[in-house]
């Protein structure tokens, strides 16, 4: 209620200006002609929003390419098994017992014989990033049936991995991140050597953060009894309900279910503490940016005060003099918000990746620009001309006419 209310007269103050725009009688064209006078200030003013709104865009596709990196990488029809409040797939533990119990779940979608499943492992391993940084890497063994529910990787390089013979295929992505990642090369992994057989790409997913190997070969590496989680593809999506309370209530099992999709909303929070530093230094320059458009526009309304006075001896009103000098503000934001918007679509595909809090491994993605994030930047700009340009509209507003045509 109280912010409802500290809105009101904003969004009252936003709507008369959008009204002055085209019914009150200085023209938008003066405005832009006075702008074009003041080509330093303005320029230079412009290029402070310019800066500001680049960086607010860059910093939002930061948390939007993180969040479309898990969010793609769920269906719908899917789910995971895990041990009960284990949260995610490096803190599960799954028997061998229970795993053959679930695998022949009535409710499993299967082809022919063979049910749509993999029993998985998931393991983390220390590795040495380009900039010669460490971070943990997920290493995911699966079966074959795991390749099959995951349609959006591709091989682009290379070949799978074969089962038994010490294999592994990575992410294209990683190769640009981590040495020695290349196809042909070795890595080490649980007191063995493993041959990097292949590259693939899954769709810009989280699966572009996991090296991938037979979950047989990495058990026996890792010295692992158990599995980690069963990836299941449920015979209609509708039935994943059905699935959950099944194995809730079968007193053998004792697991959880979570549809895959869930889960992976779940990891978006990694992106959280990006989000937020972001902000803050985003509110930091904000505050410089406001500062600057304020000073451009009280610089323009003391060199102008006897075209103030002017105008006014020709019948102008003050509201028409503030509408005008704030329409100036917002059109001076504006410009520089559509420099930064279009700027930060530089940023559009390069590669990063931040360690996950919850995994406690590296999650690779890509700086996202989308439409919309460009819009809010400039969105964001217009709310900065607004807020700049107010205090020197309302002054250039209440100058005394008699002052106004002197000059000072």
């Amino acid at each position: 209620m109280i912010g409802l209310l500290v809105l009101l007269p904003f969004a009252a103050y936003l709507g008369w200006l959008l009204w002055a725009a085209f019914f009150l009688p200085v023209p938008l064209s003066y405005n832009l002609r006075s702008l074009w006078q003041r080509k330093v200030s303005t320029f230079s003013t412009a290029g402070a929003i310019a800066l500001v709104v680049g960086i607010f865009v860059v910093v939002l596709s930061l948390a939007q390419g993180l969040s479309v990196a898990f969010v793609t990488s769920g269906r719908d029809d899917q789910a995971l098994v895990l041990r009960p409040n284990a949260r995610f797939e490096l803190n599960s533990s799954i028997e061998r017992e229970r795993m053959r119990i679930l695998k022949v779940h009535p409710l499993l979608a299967r082809e022919g014989e063979q049910p749509l499943c993999s029993a998985e492992v998931v393991a983390v391993k220390l590795f040495q990033k380009s900039n010669g940084d460490d971070t943990n890497v997920t290493i995911r063994g699966m079966e074959p049936m795991g390749l099959r529910l995951r349609p959006q990787a591709r091989i682009v390089e290379g070949r799978w991995f074969r089962p038994g013979v010490s294999e592994v295929v990575v992410p294209r992505k990683m190769q640009g991140r981590f040495p020695g990642m290349e196809v042909g090369g070795i890595v080490k992994m649980g007191g063995r050597q493993w041959d990097i057989v292949g590259a693939f790409e899954a769709g810009g997913s989280s699966a572009e953060s996991e090296i991938w190997t037979d979950v047989a070969d990495l058990m026996q590496a890792y010295k692992r009894d158990s599995y980690s989680t069963l990836l299941a593809r449920l015979q209609d999506a509708n039935r994943i309900g059905e699935f959950t309370r099944s194995v809730d209530e079968d007193k053998r099992l004792k697991l959880e279910v979570v549809t895959e999709r869930a889960y992976f909303k779940e990891l978006t929070k990694a992106g959280d503490p990006i989000a937020v530093l972001g902000n803050l230094i985003t509110v930091i320059l904000t505050g410089g940016a406001i500062f600057s458009a304020m000073n451009t526009m009280f610089a323009a309304v003391a060199n102008r005060t006897k075209e103030i006075g002017m105008l006014r001896a020709l019948g102008f009103r003050q509201r028409d003099i503030l509408a005008s000098f704030q329409w100036e503000a917002i059109l001076l934001c504006g410009a520089g918000g559509l420099v930064g918007a279009g700027l930060a679509t530089f940023a559009n595909g390069i590669q990063t990746g931040t360690t996950s809090f919850d995994t406690f491994s590296d999650v690779g993605f890509a700086f996202t620009i989308t439409p919309g994030l460009m819009a809010q930047g400039v969105a964001f700009s217009l709310v900065m001309g607004l807020l700049g340009g107010f205090l020197p509209a309302w002054r250039a507003s209440r100058i005394p006419l008699t002052e106004a045509m002197k000059g000072g």
